[in-house]
């Protein structure tokens, strides 16, 4: 979710394209670029297709095969798999959970931690399988581990480890249509129309079937837990620098968020829940995304699924940032250090400069690559490890609170 300030980062033409591809052609579809600076070890970073591949295998372990199913999406050239989760018994009517990894290219923690979390749901750790079990007699899982495949392919493949978007040049997290705004600057171009890209219309039409209560998207770049709106604050403050950059239009907005008073309810359980489950695995800031982030985010897949499809509960969950010392979750050291403005909530450094043409885009900088890795990314195993266990059941525990909080609405029918 994080993007930095206007850098001429990709605005991708059909030539990229083919140089993309035959940059892929140098290496195997298992593979991993191998990079002079710090970047993904092959060790415990996935391709997208190693991904899917231990998915698959994972489908038809002991574990895994009476719960998890795994299908396709397709249109244009994009395929997008998608994870379901249901296991038999249990609740008759069960609610829907339905989780997006890796919308932005660049933050392979993500896809990273869906993996993880499949391992988890299928009772692989020990430690949480009596709580995995649980959940699955209450509701039923869906996740998409790599929502931006090309995007994903561009980083892992073509080497290119600040990439954000798709292959298009295209930001998925700015593309949905919740108050989507043109925009055309490199890493958060919005697309020429809400919708314009084949990954979001395959993920609106399988959202609009599914039908989820439940709906969390994971991010890195910053440690946050945050529920809607992204696109707006909660409340007008004329003296606020957001509310003179949006004018009259924002007061609109903010007009009809504060008469809308069963979202303002859902929101406030949802921030009382995410009170409970922050101090044990993030220690970071929690609450809507546009109250506690320093910038306003239109168009993007959580205000969609909340605001449009009207799902019950909806997040963004960002697991990881570079800049601190405690890195997926922040320490006292660091707390300190934010509140003292010296830790930014937003890196604001330029990762590659305005006038470097889009085909030096490969040929980017050590420092900006390693940069780029580093801010989104765990870069050591023992920091990795840590990061994929304290996610994995902080998910679990968020899901867990939301059953409660519906058992107490009487959604479910309790013996």
């Amino acid at each position: 979710m994080v993007s930095f300030l206007p850098i001429t980062l990709l605005l991708l033409t059909q030539s990229w394209a083919v140089l993309l591809s035959d940059q892929q052609k140098q290496y195997s579809m298992g593979g991993i670029k191998k990079h002079r600076h710090a970047g993904p070890s092959e060790e415990y970073y996935h391709t997208r297709q190693s991904i899917l591949t231990e998915l698959e295998k994972m489908s038809t372990s002991e574990n895994c095969k009476n719960i998890m199913t795994i299908s396709k999406m397709n249109s244009g050239n994009v395929t997008l798999q998608k994870v379901d989760f249901h296991a038999e018994g249990g609740q008759a009517k069960k609610m829907k959970v339905l989780v997006y990894f890796g919308e932005h290219a660049r933050e392979l923690v993500s896809p990273e931690s869906g993996l993880n979390f499949a391992q988890h749901l299928c009772g692989m750790y020990s430690e949480t399988k009596e709580k995995a079990t649980s959940l699955l007699q209450f509701a039923d899982v869906r996740m998409i581990p790599v929502v931006n495949p090309t995007g994903h392919d561009m980083v892992m493949l073509g080497g290119n480890l600040c990439h954000r978007t798709n292959s298009k040049g295209v930001d998925l997290n700015r593309n949905w249509d919740d108050h989507w705004r043109p925009n055309k600057r490199a890493d958060t171009n919005s697309g020429i129309a809400p919708f314009s890209e084949h990954e979001t219309q395959l993920l609106r039409d399988d959202a609009m079937k599914y039908k989820p209560h439940v709906f969390l998207t994971i991010h890195s770049g910053t440690l946050g837990l945050f529920t809607p709106y992204a696109f707006a604050q909660s409340s007008a403050n004329p003296s606020s620098l957001l509310y003179k950059h949006s004018g009259p239009s924002f007061l609109s907005m903010q007009s009809r968020m504060e008469s809308d008073d069963s979202s303002k309810a859902r929101i406030k359980e949802m921030i009382n829940l995410l009170d409970g489950i922050n101090p044990k695995y993030c220690n970071c800031e929690a609450g809507a995304a546009g109250d506690v982030l320093p910038y306003l985010s239109p168009g993007t897949s959580m205000d969609y699924m909340f605001d449009k499809l009207g799902t019950d509960y909806a997040f963004a969950f960002e697991i990881y940032d570079g800049a601190s010392s405690g890195g997926y979750k922040y320490n006292s050291k660091d707390v300190k250090l934010i509140q003292t403005g010296v830790l930014q909530r937003r890196s604001d450094f330029l990762l590659v400069e305005e006038t470097q043409e889009p085909e030096d885009i490969f040929e980017q900088s050590n420092d900006q690559a390693e940069q780029c890795f580093e801010m989104f990314n765990p870069e050591t195993k023992t920091e990795y490890d840590a990061t994929m266990d304290n996610w994995s059941k902080a998910y679990l525990e968020l899901f867990e609170g939301l059953i409660s909080i519906e058992k107490s609405h009487g959604m479910f029918k309790m013996n």
